[in-house]
């Protein structure tokens, strides 16, 4: 019984995140004022139809464009500058360019690395998408960074039946672990510890690691290539979160939401903070808080739609809506 347990919650651990009629309460916060600024749309002239994406993850930015990764297509897929789609990687299956529910990626060296999170594998491949090598985990492999090609590091979304799984796992190229790190926050309630354990992961240029946590821990943690903690950044206390009220089998339990998506352009974190939807849950919002590396705010952006995803050089914004639907933002009028 607990076996299947097991396997029905690494398939299914999606659907647990899905928004659960949620409760939003208020929070306190400062009442000093954020510097705030709007954002001028960017037409797409490459495109007839606006590009629409199905189950999309993650975005980044690269020299040759916007890469996404969709889930239920179970491919990437590379949009140019003007909304044109250039290329589509991969598709269904567990072959060598296949993929079962790709979530995140990195590109080093011109080299695409990605999270093939259900076939449990990471995959290098080519700019053009051809497989050059790829390496089984013991994890559900979620979010990747890639300091170098021996330093691999690698988020899992850990099993509540297994609560002593680390978040955090570095491999070289071959595969090898070279070292884990974070142990998950603990709860005796499955829903809660997934998603108090939900961490996003970016990276600098001197191959420091930065952990968000989505929910409950307000701040950032920059660990060392070797896997060591070199700093606690606490968020600004004027940051906005968002509590909510929990109905778990225990009853309900209250919990904070940090952020609901976010960027980094190599120097400042891109906060987007949720709000209330129109049925009375918690959803995407309109504004994104940005963050210094010390965790100071140093101004809002706000957008004339709500977004679910977004990547950003620090002056143009690509996000994907509600609806999944790219568009492209510019600061200034």
């Amino acid at each position: 019984m607990k076996s299947n347990a097991r396997m029905e919650w690494g398939k299914n651990i999606i659907g647990l995140l899905l928004p659960i009629l949620l409760t939003l309460v208020p929070l306190e916060t400062m009442s000093q004022p954020v510097p705030s600024q709007e954002v001028k749309e960017v037409r797409l002239n490459g495109t007839q139809h606006r590009p629409f994406f199905f189950k999309p993850f993650a975005l980044l930015l690269s020299s040759v464009g916007l890469m996404v990764s969709e889930t239920g297509d179970n491919c990437l897929k590379l949009v140019g500058p003007d909304g044109r789609l250039k290329m589509t990687i991969g598709n269904q299956g567990q072959g060598p360019e296949e993929f079962d529910a790709p979530m995140g990626f990195d590109i080093h060296d011109q080299k695409l690395y990605v999270a093939d999170s259900f076939n449990r594998r990471i995959k290098i491949l080519s700019p053009e998408g051809k497989l050059l090598s790829s390496f089984r985990v013991d994890l559900i492999p979620v979010h990747l960074v890639v300091i170098n090609p021996e330093r691999i590091v690698v988020s899992g979304r850990p099993n509540p039946f297994q609560s002593q799984e680390s978040l955090l796992h570095c491999y070289d190229s071959r595969g090898t672990l070279k070292w884990k790190a974070l142990n998950p926050i603990p709860s005796s309630d499955s829903v809660y510890f997934t998603l108090i354990n939900e961490i996003f992961l970016q990276k600098d240029a001197q191959g420091n690691i930065f952990v968000l946590h989505k929910y409950k821990t307000p701040q950032i943690l920059k660990i060392k290539s070797e896997g060591k903690i070199a700093e606690e950044i606490k968020l600004d206390p004027a940051y906005p979160l968002k509590r909510i009220m929990l109905p778990l089998k225990i009853g309900k339990k209250p919990i904070d939401v940090v952020f609901w998506n976010m960027a980094w352009d190599g120097d400042k974190f891109y906060l987007l903070i949720p709000e209330l939807d129109g049925q009375g849950d918690l959803g995407p919002g309109k504004e994104v808080y940005v963050i210094s590396r010390q965790g100071k705010i140093l101004e809002k952006i706000i957008f004339p739609q709500a977004i679910r995803l977004l990547a950003t050089d620090g002056t143009t914004f690509y996000i994907l809506n509600a609806e999944d639907e790219l568009f492209i933002y510019r600061e200034g009028s």
